[in-house]
């Protein structure tokens, strides 16, 4: 079965990890997501697809904006995010836990989003073009994801931190299923393309990451994240002993991006946007006959 071990890391792994930091992380991410739903520009009636939902917060907004008239799907590995997001489901909203690299869509999209679910595929190719197919001709796609770990300070501080209390940490992995792996923006844009998307853009999205309140309200999320909370839990005895010197250094370290509204620190992301060809249009823009086939 594809992506085995993302669903074993997401449901056993972040699940209780990502509840523990739900709120903080939430409030983290939300400008990275609406810039992807802005540039999607959802009219009311339209139909959404959500991919890697998480606990439904994006999956909700997109429901807002589209209305009472629209639809929402959204799809995640995660059983635990889809039971607490259909808790909280509006009436035009469904969830699926399910892989979207290889699930079969019963029903064509308007819009396909994602805020931060689609760098966790096994097979990006084959994924983005079951994407793809998911949406109508004409549909409209936009996702976010992470740039490189070193245009993101919430990674690069913490193990700069780290490696003065353990071994040399490794690398953020920009290879296979990870938070990194569609930092290359050329690379990303080909992908789509390959993946019979049109009009594939990607640009840079330049967005202080709001890391918390405080110095150590951003240590403690900062230190449940991405590289720096791998490193952590692969020390394992000495990670829990070392953390309480480690978040202390990290405060230091966070001080200088600490102002007036919260510790803010310096981030990047790729907003990707595409659309899938419609073959009823002619190079002129004009739609051929109602009763011509579309192909998937």
């Amino acid at each position: 079965m594809a992506n085995d071990e993302q669903r074993r890391i997401w449901n056993e792994v972040n699940a209780p990890r990502f509840f523990a930091i739900r709120e903080a992380l939430e409030r983290s991410l939300a400008p990275y997501g609406e810039a992807a739903i802005d540039a999607l520009a959802p009219v009311p009636g339209d139909s959404a697809l959500d991919v890697g939902c998480g606990f439904g917060s994006t999956t909700r907004e997109l429901a807002r904006r589209i209305g009472s008239s629209g639809r929402v799907l959204g799809i995640d590995l995660s059983e635990p995010f889809i039971a607490a997001a259909r808790s909280e489901a509006p009436s035009n909203v469904r969830y699926l836990c399910a892989d979207a690299q290889t699930h079969t869509f019963d029903a064509s999209f308007d819009l396909c989003f994602s805020r931060f679910g689609v760098m966790f595929f096994e097979d990006p190719a084959a994924a983005f073009a079951n994407l793809r197919r998911a949406l109508r001709p004409g549909g409209r796609f936009a996702v976010v994801a992470w740039a490189s770990p070193e245009q993101n300070a919430w990674v690069e501080v913490p193990l700069r931190v780290l490696r003065a209390h353990l071994p040399t940490p490794p690398a953020a992995a920009l290879a296979g299923p990870g938070p990194f792996s569609l930092a290359d923006p050329v690379a990303f844009e080909r992908l789509l393309a390959e993946a019979g998307f049109a009009q594939s853009r990607v640009q840079v999205l330049d967005l202080p990451y709001f890391a918390g309140a405080t110095v150590q309200e951003a240590a403690r999320l900062l230190l449940q994240l991405g590289p720096a909370a791998a490193v952590l839990r692969e020390a394992g005895d000495e990670g829990k002993r070392l953390q309480p010197a480690v978040a202390a250094d990290l405060c230091d370290a966070l001080a200088p991006w600490s102002g007036p509204r919260g510790v803010e620190l310096p981030a990047a992301a790729l907003l990707a946007t595409a659309g899938r060809p419609d073959p009823t249009v002619s190079a002129g823009g004009r739609r051929g006959s109602a009763s011509g086939h579309t192909s998937t």
